[in-house]
């Protein structure tokens, strides 16, 4: 039998030692570790996350581990499940038809309507020319509809109609009684010229809509 190893006195107290007795270090209460630097644990598991972790510092607690980007939720579709791509056409509205007209008269409304110029509009009712209207294109179309802003119209109606003159109702207005203004909605109608059996109206309205099946001419106001 080989001899036992003799044990040096203190050995095993010594952390470094193969003889360090843990017990006898823990229970003995003049024990002292040398090393100032070392950390003390309460448990078993902190010991056990103090050598696994290799960041962890020598204070015991670990390094902060950066916050895990925040996983993007979305749906998953199969490949059968995937909208289906279409070949239609975008869809044009006015305004931007409106830009294809480069030649012919709807080519000429389209530079009025861009170089904000000023125009003048002959309209029609049933029989006979109703009168005409000035102001600026906001939009068009191929069958000539208009959309008019800051319009003077021009035009003619009916001595027949009841109009209002004063506080008195009359049912044809006189030469005498001109000229005279009446509330259409939001403008002011003044009836200014009575020829034969129609009387000549102005107003001003801030946006007019015109039929294409109204207009006549079109013309740039000079």
């Amino acid at each position: 039998m080989e001899p036992e190893k003799e044990k040096n006195p203190g050995s095993d107290l010594d952390p470094g030692s193969e003889n360090f007795d843990c017990m006898k270090a823990l229970y003995d209460p003049s024990y002292e570790i040398s090393d100032k630097d070392a950390v003390c644990m309460d448990t078993v598991e902190q010991c056990i996350k103090f050598i696994s972790n290799p960041d962890s510092t020598r204070t015991g607690k670990e390094k902060p581990k950066p916050a895990p980007e925040p996983e993007k939720i979305e749906r998953r579709f199969l490949p059968e499940q995937m909208p289906v791509q279409s070949n239609r056409k975008e869809f044009k509205h006015v305004l931007s038809r409106m830009n294809e007209f480069k030649d012919g008269p709807l080519g000429t409304l389209s530079n009025w309507q861009r170089e904000k110029t000023r125009i003048k509009v002959w309209t029609r009712d049933m029989n006979n020319i109703r009168g005409f209207c000035t102001g600026f294109i906001s939009a068009f179309d191929k069958h000539w509809n208009l959309a008019l802003r800051d319009v003077d119209e021009n035009f003619n109606r009916p001595r027949s109609r009841k109009t209002y003159s004063s506080s008195t109702m009359k049912s044809i207005l006189m030469p005498q009684d001109l000229p005279v203004e009446m509330k259409i909605g939001s403008s002011l109608l003044r009836v200014i010229k009575i020829e034969n059996k129609f009387e000549v109206c102005v107003r001003h309205v801030p946006q007019v809509l015109l039929r294409g099946e109204h207009v006549v001419m079109i013309s740039k106001l000079s």
